[in-house]
């Protein structure tokens, strides 16, 4: 009576006699026979191709999830930016209407001010004066 297999499904390839020698040490340094040494590296191949396909999928699917949200964002830089920048030279201008001293010097002081309140821990909102 015939040995029975426990696998069901036999498969026939054919292999260059580099690829062949190469599996072939693999096996005796790893003391499998060659069958047992394909089986692990197609098993191991097939599953890391299912977790990269996985972390893409999810990785497409973060980013649908938040894209409004990031446009959301960036359009409120740009509007921040904008008013920032706009009431910085507004400012200035206004310095130099009434007179006050050299404008530039205000604002590269005020600059520096600034500066230094951003470097502050969140709770400490003590700048010195000039």
């Amino acid at each position: 009576m015939p040995k029975q297999s426990r696998f069901k499904f036999r498969l026939d390839i054919g292999l260059d006699d580099d690829l062949a020698a190469r599996l072939k040490a693999e096996a005796i340094r790893r003391e499998l026979s060659i069958a047992v040494l394909v089986r692990e590296i197609l098993n191991r191949a097939l599953s890391e191709e299912a977790a990269i396909e996985g972390r893409e999928a999810l990785d497409q699917a973060i980013r649908r999830a938040i894209k409004k949200d990031v446009d959301r964002l960036a359009k409120l830089m740009v509007k921040s930016t904008m008013a920032g920048a706009t009431a910085m030279f507004l400012n200035v201008q206004v310095l130099n209407d009434l007179g006050k001293r050299d404008a530039a010097d205000i604002y590269h002081i005020a600059r520096k001010k600034a500066v230094e309140y951003l470097r502050l821990p969140e709770n400490d909102s003590e700048v010195d004066q000039p």
